[in-house]
């Protein structure tokens, strides 16, 4: 299963006020990248980049660990938006600021920046090395490490023209996200991530039919979701197929692994409503608008 997976969770930096201008600052940084990571799981890739790029202007106030992380989440927002040059300056940045990182989730990060960079053999070790150091309380890690999990997986045209249907998709050509989302399942039949896009342009086009097949390929082709946002596509695909409680069940597996996925938190908020939980949906929806990052000038990013 190929996916990009958004797995990396910062504690969310209170904002306070304080006399001290260079630790206002600091914790301004920390703002900063923290919300743009509740922009990355949220599927809002153009706010994330434009967060991060407010935090590297923060750059002497971040640690070079912190600062390598803000590189590779933009590029990994980059990448996902179909920005691949834009993307692999980032992950050449992230690299040269942490050479030698320090815990599972910065091998891991740093594999998915050389498989990017085409070094599969340095980002094998890197997966290797994360998964090492993960074992014993990050299972996640160990299923990145398995073949079929691996990051971008081994078929990089196939991510390319999933990249590529995403952008197009964004920019309302449907069409051609269509036809790159067909090409990449061409390529390798097993990525759910393709599938699931393209019943979304096709339901946008009025292809209610292929939409439904697709979804259904989508639950079929990833029958275990290992990060928030598969749980997240999974659930919606299920909603779609008239399978509320497993659209339920899914939506809360995606808000179990990411707090702050506050789409997952209004779908389910529907979901409880068709279902009649009227108090559970409310819930779910405040809790949706409260993951609407402000900005400390108090606009929407």
């Amino acid at each position: 299963m190929q996916k990009i997976s958004r797995f990396l969770f910062l504690p969310l930096a209170a904002i306070m006020l304080s006399s001290n201008a260079a630790y206002a600052g600091n914790h301004e940084a920390e703002y900063y990248l923290s919300n743009g990571e509740a922009q990355l799981n949220a599927g809002k890739y153009k706010e994330a980049v434009s967060i991060f790029t407010k935090a590297i202007e923060y750059e002497p106030k971040l640690s070079r660990t912190n600062l390598s992380a803000v590189y590779f989440k933009r590029g990994l927002a980059k990448l996902t938006m179909g920005d691949q040059e834009g993307a692999k300056k980032d992950y050449r940045m992230s690299i040269e600021l942490d050479r030698t990182p320090k815990d599972a989730e910065a091998y891991y990060n740093r594999g998915i920046a050389k498989t990017t960079l085409g070094d599969s053999e340095g980002a094998k070790a890197d997966f290797r090395r994360a998964s090492m150091l993960g074992y014993n309380n990050n299972k996640q890690m160990q299923q990145y490490n398995d073949a079929k999990n691996t990051p971008f997986g081994t078929n990089s045209e196939a991510n390319s023209f999933l990249y590529s249907g995403k952008l197009k998709l964004g920019s309302g050509d449907y069409k051609g996200a269509i036809a790159d989302f067909t090409k990449s399942i061409e390529l390798d039949q097993k990525l759910a991530a393709a599938y699931f896009n393209r019943g979304i342009a096709k339901g946008i086009t009025g292809d209610s039919q292929g939409r439904l097949a697709d979804f259904r390929k989508t639950i079929e082709v990833d029958p275990t979701p290992i990060n928030a946002e598969a749980y997240y596509n999974r659930g919606t695909a299920k909603s779609f197929i008239g399978d509320n409680n497993g659209a339920l069940t899914d939506y809360t597996k995606a808000i179990d692994l990411n707090p702050a996925h506050g789409e997952a938190y209004h779908q389910r908020g529907k979901i409880k409503e068709t279902m009649g939980d009227k108090e559970g949906a409310t819930l779910d929806y405040k809790q949706s608008e409260k993951f609407q990052v402000i900005l400390p000038s108090g606009k929407k990013p």
